[in-house]
């Protein structure tokens, strides 16, 4: 959850309580009680089924050890035609796959699938190729010629209809017709999803909800959600740029975000960059616009996220709604996602270890911080460093769990950290500062910030060096 602070406000907040969605919990909570209760599935015990069963069942020779085949079973439901009903059998799960005539051939024997799970027992008549059901205890087949239909891999009573000759199939683009029928179906019903869900619910806690998808924000609050996701594609379109020209000042920026060991976890971030690029496109295409809740809430929080919302939607304070703030919020919170419905993108994940806030930069244990176009560059360098502290921490949130999984899970050790403990470790171990701060949605969108004021910079001087040589 990214957050709109109040200058000089120093005071605990809540801030991401609402985005820490923790998978399991730390000693001393609750279960959660929800646990899918154990299944034990026992066989059903025909006494008939298992006298037929018998009687099918040929004694093996004496002395000779053989592959036990699972006894086929009377089917007990109702079969697929009355004329076979006497020679239907329950395919046991060992019977070998069909060969390329469509036979299943088990000890001499040749068994054919009529329906799923289902087998019929066949001989070859004197006609060659011509199969009929039989009986293990009949030493003729006297059952009905059966059929090989090789379009549904089965065989029925009714001979199939000869295949088309290649000059009469009609081609036809499926994934095209599907699209152009969701297509349409979108226009004619564009509705919300998860509408009046536990998510919904959860959010309405926070504040009154006054709009569903962006047609229901009046038309300058939803004109500026637009600005600002245009602002969030171009932040991660221009930080993918300066990572693909190789900037010589970009290990600084590198180092700045993710320490001294930023080679180890530049390529994660790079991808993440590109994600965070195509996610913010994608919310201003077709499916985007309904996943804006427009929230009347007193919280300092200007957007917010749920990580476990599939339809991947964004909460708006709309106290917040102004140009140039909202996208960093934006962009931050688009970085939690995994899988959203109806998107191709795939989200980072990224969780929130720690806030970046360059007004709280006096609670990190470093003398100074160093100024740069983005403050909140200079505030990562220092937590970088090895600067981080409790105090900094707290101002925040009291709910540490992300942080504290995320250190115990890297170093491999209980869970059962306390957070002094945690900092201590997170301070001393620069591949663990790394690899969290990676992962984390404010490192990951103030970096690209960042590399977009680099790139910002080199192709302004290109042009003055253009202009001065002409």
């Amino acid at each position: 959850m990214s957050i709109v602070s109040k200058p000089g406000a120093t005071s605990p907040t809540q801030r991401n309580s609402v985005d820490a969605t923790p998978t399991r919990k730390r000693s001393g909570h609750m279960p959660s009680g929800d646990v899918t209760p154990l299944k034990i599935f026992r066989p059903d015990t025909d006494p008939a089924a298992a006298r037929e069963s018998l009687a099918h069942a040929d004694p093996p020779p004496p002395a000779i050890t053989t592959t036990v085949l699972q006894s086929a079973q009377v089917w007990p439901i109702q079969p697929m035609d009355r004329s076979l009903a006497r020679y239907s059998l329950r395919a046991p799960a060992n019977l070998p796959a069909a060969n390329a005539l469509g036979l299943r051939v088990f000890k001499n024997r040749n068994y054919v699938d009529i329906a799923p799970g289902e087998i019929v027992l066949v001989r070859e008549t004197g006609t060659a190729g011509e199969y009929r059901a039989a009986l293990v205890s009949e030493s003729a087949a006297l059952g009905p010629v059966l059929f090989y239909d090789a379009r549904s891999k089965s065989w029925t009573l009714d001979r199939p209809q000869p295949l088309p000759a290649p000059g009469k199939v009609i081609d036809i683009d499926i994934d095209q017709l599907i699209r152009d029928v969701r297509k349409e179906h979108a226009e004619k019903h564009r509705v919300h999803t998860g509408h009046e869900d536990s998510l919904e619910y959860t959010a309405a806690q926070e504040g009154t909800l006054v709009a569903r998808g962006l047609t229901q924000f009046p038309p300058e609050q939803a004109a500026i959600i637009r600005s600002e996701l245009q602002a969030v594609e171009k932040i991660f379109s221009d930080a993918g740029h300066a990572i693909g020209q190789k900037y010589q000042d970009s290990d600084a920026v590198y180092e700045s975000f993710f320490g001294v060991d930023h080679h180890a976890v530049t390529q994660r971030f790079a991808d993440s960059v590109a994600r965070g690029q195509a996610l913010s496109s994608e919310y201003q295409g077709t499916w985007g616009g309904g996943k804006f809740v427009g929230v009347d809430a007193d919280s300092n929080s200007a957007a917010w996220m749920y990580k476990r919302d599939f339809h991947g939607r964004f909460f708006i304070n709309r106290k917040y709604m102004q140009r140039g703030v909202l996208s960093i919020s934006l962009g931050h919170e688009m970085l939690h996602t995994n899988r959203i419905d109806r998107f191709q993108t795939i989200g980072p994940n990224a969780a929130d270890y720690f806030y970046l806030d360059s007004r709280l930069g006096r609670l990190l244990d470093w003398d100074s911080l160093a100024d740069y176009d983005v403050p909140e560059r200079g505030v990562s360098e220092a937590i970088m460093r090895g600067g981080l502290t409790v105090e900094y921490l707290n101002a925040f949130t009291n709910d540490h769990d992300n942080f504290l999984f995320g250190v115990s899970d890297y170093l491999g050790i209980g869970d059962d950290l306390q957070l002094q403990t945690a900092v201590d470790l997170f301070n001393a171990n620069p591949s663990l500062r790394a690899n969290l701060a990676v992962n984390n949605a404010d490192s990951l969108v103030y970096a690209a910030k960042s590399m977009q004021a680099l790139h910002r910079s080199k192709t302004e001087y290109a042009w003055l060096d253009s202009l001065i040589e002409d």
